[in-house]
């Protein structure tokens, strides 16, 4: 049941929200329950949000499992949806008018350091239509998931990915917040914000759409953001793609996104946990970026798309991204 309060005083910026949030530690737990009742909670919540009219006597929402509190910025509104419990599920922050059918994931905000706010920097800059930031560290937990792949980032041996890592185990509430999104957007472009050390490399951007598929140079997403951020940095080395036989002549490209569990949604796999897709519906873009790039965004805040680097990812996105009716001139820059 969702309950309407009455909001008071004390609102902070969504930046400062997701920046001093409560994620689940790492190595803190054995396993991460999951329960469908517990997400059927946050979708009444959503559903409400969504399709209730906007009453301004009720700025804040709860039910058993999340709070949502109205945040007002820059003249404009933004549901944020916070889990009452440490862990129990992601933060989601939903645009009352967005412009552009995007979403933004942020699935390892604290590894991936600052992806979780960079994702509330993209959503307003590109007008987007919501954010799901993971409520925990990817390593929290010490159980293992059955999906694809190995990684060394926990542990620094190389292992199955831990539950507590919602781009490779299904049973999550960051999973399932996505699977929603994507059945009530059903044309909108997400874009998952990752980052890599960049140790050894030139590289700065890392850009896939999930599946295994090369082609030459294809009229992809992928490749027009590629392209675009090329465009503006000036040098072909800085941005590659994974789904272009032609950038395999660049060194760095190991961060490709190929088992993750959103992006072989997305790309229609029979068997999300066990088969990658060679096929692209180009519904998902999956954005590695080096350090170089992430650190910017605690320096600058709201002000990082004045740093090169922000700006020109700012730009590439927008010439993907589609408009919902008409998009505002100032996101047309």
């Amino acid at each position: 049941m969702v309950v309407f309060l009455v909001t008071g005083c004390g609102i902070t910026s969504l930046r400062n929200k997701i920046k001093h949030a409560e994620y689940l530690p790492q190595h803190s737990v054995e396993t991460i329950s999951y329960k469908k009742s517990d997400f059927s909670d946050l979708k009444q919540l959503i559903n409400t949000i969504l399709k209730r009219p906007f009453n301004p006597s009720f700025l804040k929402l709860k039910s058993e499992q999340y709070t949502a509190e109205l945040i007002t910025e820059d003249e404009k509104d933004f549901w944020y949806l916070s889990p009452i419990h440490t862990g129990k599920g992601p933060y989601i922050i939903i645009a009352r008018n967005p412009e552009r059918n995007l979403v933004l994931e942020a699935p390892h905000p604290i590894k991936d350091r600052f992806t979780g706010i960079q994702s509330v920097l993209l959503l307003k800059a590109l007008g987007g239509r919501a954010a799901i930031i993971s409520g925990n560290n990817r390593c929290a937990a010490m159980s293992k998931s059955h999906c694809d792949g190995t990684t060394s980032v926990c542990s620094g041996i190389r292992e199955s990915y831990p539950i507590s890592d919602p781009s490779h185990y299904l049973p999550n509430m960051f999973h399932s917040s996505h699977v929603l999104f994507a059945k009530l957007w059903p044309k909108a472009l997400f874009i998952q914000l990752h980052g890599f050390s960049g140790r050894g490399t030139k590289t700065l951007f890392v850009l896939s759409d999930g599946s295994i598929g090369q082609k030459n140079n294809a009229a992809s997403v992928v490749n027009r953001v590629r392209d675009s951020l090329r465009k503006s940095l000036k040098s072909s080395k800085l941005a590659t793609s994974c789904q272009d036989l032609q950038d395999n002549r660049y060194k760095y490209r190991r961060v490709c996104g190929r088992t993750n569990i959103q992006g072989r949604h997305l790309n229609l796999s029979p068997d999300i946990c066990h088969k990658g897709t060679f096929t692209t519906t180009n519904r998902f873009l999956h954005i590695e970026q080096q350090w170089l790039v992430r650190e910017q965004i605690n320096h600058y805040g709201y002000d990082a798309e004045s740093d090169k680097l922000q700006g020109a990812l700012i730009k590439s996105l927008l010439e993907v991204s589609p408009c919902i009716k008409k998009c505002s001139q100032n996101h047309n820059k």
